[in-house]
């Protein structure tokens, strides 16, 4: 039976509304370094430690989480999620002791066993094969699952902060984007929506961080203009909690076409960003100035 989440008041009061940018720019890609050939498809990375990285590969792959670091002969380890399917595979997230992995992606809307699976880091970096906790959910105003290419019920972006996780959508039906939560806690749930944000593009990555001073989300996305991706960044600054657009925002256009799925922090000032491998472009770690 599903758990009807209630969030504290904080939450409430960042009900659905739909800031505007406050800022825009375009900024160039530095190349860091090509990914693992077995990441063809790297549709999600984590950092870590400062030479540790966690990536995994979209839907269709293997279940299978892939250890490296950034130098020209990283060897790659790879660490079996066991008992379950990669259905959809998007993104990756962290905390202080546990990995979360998110299956997903819900390209045409239809799915309804979308999941969350929870790794604790120990084990995964002593063990070849670990088996996950689960965290169930299903959205709240999602009642129809016919397959659609204009829905708004896909996420493949997910950030970790304090008990809660929190997925923001990638919508094909009006190119916003919904920030939902849920519990970590392993259990089924109603992802309550929070709050909107007019992304203008399809968001495919998330990351979160926090320190005494200052807490910042960014999120990568990109607009389709035929068969080629234009990437960008929205970068959040100057809000409390997890009112995450409720402060500042900076949107910042890459000057060059990547399917762009996945970023995390790295550096003051700076982000790592990652692209799925096509016919036309290898799969790379690229840099991005903030």
């Amino acid at each position: 039976m599903l758990q009807l989440l209630f969030f504290t008041s904080a939450f409430w009061m960042i009900l659905s509304c739909h800031p505007p940018l406050d800022k825009e720019h375009t900024h160039d890609l530095l190349e860091v370094i090509a990914l693992p050939k077995e990441l063809n498809e790297c549709s999600g990375m984590i950092q870590l430690d400062k030479n540790s990285f966690v990536a995994l590969n979209d839907g269709g792959n293997k279940p299978i989480l892939y250890a490296f670091d950034l130098t020209p002969d990283h060897e790659t380890r790879k660490i079996k999620i066991d008992s379950v399917e990669n259905n959809d595979w998007e993104d990756l997230t962290k905390d202080e002791d546990y990995i979360y992995i998110g299956d997903t992606g819900n390209n045409g809307g239809t799915r309804q066993n979308l999941m969350i699976y929870k790794v604790r880091k120990s084990d995964m970096m002593r063990q070849d094969e670990v088996v996950p906790e689960k965290i169930k959910f299903r959205y709240e105003g999602q009642t129809k699952f016919n397959d659609s290419n204009r829905h708004n019920f896909d996420c493949e972006a997910i950030v970790s902060v304090g008990d809660s996780l929190f997925l923001f959508t990638k919508n094909r039906g009006d190119l916003m984007t919904d920030v939902y939560g849920i519990p970590k806690i392993p259990g089924s749930y109603l992802a309550r929506k929070l709050k909107s944000f007019d992304a203008q593009g399809l968001i495919t990555g998330a990351d979160y961080r926090s320190d005494h001073s200052k807490s910042e989300l960014v999120l990568i996305g990109y607009n389709e203009k035929g068969h080629q991706y234009h990437p960008f960044l929205i970068h959040f600054t100057n809000f409390s909690g997890t009112d995450f657009f409720g402060g500042l925002s900076e949107r910042i256009t890459i000057d060059q076409q990547l399917q762009s799925e996945s970023v995390f922090f790295n550096g003051d000032h700076k982000v790592y960003i990652s692209n799925e491998e096509n016919k036309n472009e290898k799969g790379y770690v690229y840099e991005v100035s903030l």
